[in-house]
């Protein structure tokens, strides 16, 4: 493995901070292109730049920074702690930033290890994470998916007795789609039982996955996210499909925020799958299954579930 990148302690604004180079192609040895790594905090996060669906000639598939929510980056991971919002940036007082104190890419480009310091908007550090992410590519024609794995594991920074997690209905792991997807995206889930009706066609739905599905350069893409059953919360999918288009593991914090203790941990592992072809609710839950059976990240310990 070999290391791109080290920072500095923070100084008390983001905009201090010196540029850094951070994208980064993710892939398969001899294979795709799966994704694009934003590995420096772009202004405030570092996150996913870009998703590609597989096939002769991959398709784009985010949107990074559009005009009307220029916080939006393509996939990202982000709550509110402490009263801070890591979500939004510039257009909010006290927005947070994700600095980046180390990242270990392996030499064969297929994942990324890096360690963030959440910092609140004078600096302080709040919450400590650590994050892996991993892709992969399996099958070939209408079989071949394209795998990203998502882990996070947040905790109370040194010398913090704890932290209160709090955030909005979408807060969590969330992607923006490109403007082809949106009034023309169909969401599924695993299960639509319990589904709320937020606002318009926003919609909150529990459940073990959530996906996107629409038809791209003429034929059907799908993007399927699976939420682990270990971790410290369950997912509750945050779908939006006019004026744009947006996919959400979200937390449940805008009516369950939760506290952190010294010493304790939340750990958050998605799965990934984007389908070029047919994908209905059955295949998509055999992929969800697969996924989970997988188990796919290094780490085995059991995370510690937050306090209400």
């Amino acid at each position: 493995m070999m290391a791109v990148g080290l920072a500095a302690e923070a100084p008390p604004h983001w905009n201090a901070l010196p540029a850094q180079p951070a994208l980064v192609p993710l892939g398969v040895p001899d294979g795709p292109q799966v994704a694009i790594w934003q590995g420096a905090a772009n202004p405030n996060k570092p996150y996913i730049a870009q998703l590609f669906a597989p096939g002769d000639k991959p398709v784009p598939l985010l949107d990074d920074s559009p005009p009307d929510h220029f916080h939006h980056h393509a996939l990202m991971f982000a709550i509110g702690v402490d009263g801070t919002d890591f979500w939004a940036e510039k257009d909010l007082k006290n927005a947070g930033r994700q600095e980046v104190a180390e990242s270990i890419l392996t030499t064969t480009g297929d994942c990324v290890t890096q360690r963030l310091r959440w910092l609140a908007t004078d600096g302080t550090r709040l919450l400590d994470e650590t994050r892996v992410v991993r892709v992969r590519a399996t099958g070939k024609g209408a079989e071949a998916v394209h795998w990203l794995d998502w882990e996070s594991t947040i905790s109370p920074a040194a010398g913090r007795e704890s932290v209160k997690l709090f955030g909005s209905h979408y807060f969590g792991l969330g992607m923006r789609f490109l403007p082809a997807w949106a009034n023309k995206v169909t969401f599924l889930w695993a299960d639509s039982a319990g589904q709320k009706v937020v606002s318009g066609d926003e919609k909150v739905t529990p459940g073990a996955w959530g996906a996107a599905r629409c038809e791209i350069d003429g034929r059907p893409v799908t993007v399927l996210m699976i939420d682990h059953p270990a971790n410290s919360r369950a997912a509750k999918w945050f779908t939006m499909g006019t004026p744009f288009c947006y996919l959400s593991a979200a937390l449940g914090l805008d009516t369950q925020p939760a506290t952190l203790a010294k010493g304790e941990r939340w750990t958050l592992r998605y799965g990934l799958a984007v389908v070029s072809g047919p994908a209905d609710a059955a295949r998509l839950t055999k992929l969800a299954d697969e996924w989970k059976t997988a188990t796919p990240f290094p780490t085995k310990d059991n995370p510690t579930p937050a306090k209400p």
